[in-house]
């Protein structure tokens, strides 16, 4: 009866939230209950409004094909495959912290016009050492990275595009982890 009641009150928390920015989402909330308790066995269901009777739609994604067994992945199996992986790539680690944005002022920089307010270390020491390191002014390669980074500063053009290195390396490292566990568990 308790979970009745709490999901009962979720409903009625999302229908006046949705109302309240201005979406017009007024179902038959005893429907949308019903819907949510048989849609447990679903991979998702979204809602969407709808003029029919019962004031949404269901959209329910397939069921669950995956069976979770006692004999499946342990921690200590993750923990071997990321130490085994970590052991051949740790450049991960070093260019996702090299890439966090960090405000200019902490690092003592001023922010100009409507320039970002943040930096990353690859950047700031690229300027505190390497200030005038810049690629040659008039070149196809300075006018591309004027257009794409904002900067022909070589250590800004760096920083700038680390983000989107590590986001490529924490994708390669989730999959080769990943493959590692499938295989000692097959």
């Amino acid at each position: 009866m308790r979970e009745t009641t709490n999901m009962y009150g979720a409903i009625y928390t999302g229908i006046r939230e949705l109302n309240f920015c201005r979406t017009d989402f007024n179902p038959s909330v005893d429907s949308l209950a019903w819907e949510l308790m048989l849609s447990k066995h679903y991979g998702g269901t979204i809602f969407l409004p709808s003029s029919n009777s019962n004031g949404f739609e269901a959209l329910k994604y397939s069921a669950l094909d995956v069976e979770i067994t006692d004999d499946g992945v342990t921690v200590d199996d993750l923990w071997e495959c990321t130490k085994e992986h970590y052991g051949l790539t740790a450049a991960t680690g070093i260019i996702g912290a090299a890439s966090i944005p960090i405000k200019k002022i902490k690092l003592g920089h001023k922010v100009y016009g409507s320039a970002s307010e943040y930096t990353n270390l690859t950047s700031h020491y690229g300027l505190k050492f390497f200030p005038r390191v810049n690629l040659r002014s008039g070149s196809r390669s300075a006018n591309a990275a004027k257009r794409v980074f904002g900067t022909t500063r070589v250590f800004g053009i760096i920083g700038r595009s680390l983000p989107f290195t590590a986001v490529g390396l924490a994708v390669f490292d989730v999959i080769s982890i990943g493959q590692c566990v499938y295989k000692k568990n097959n």
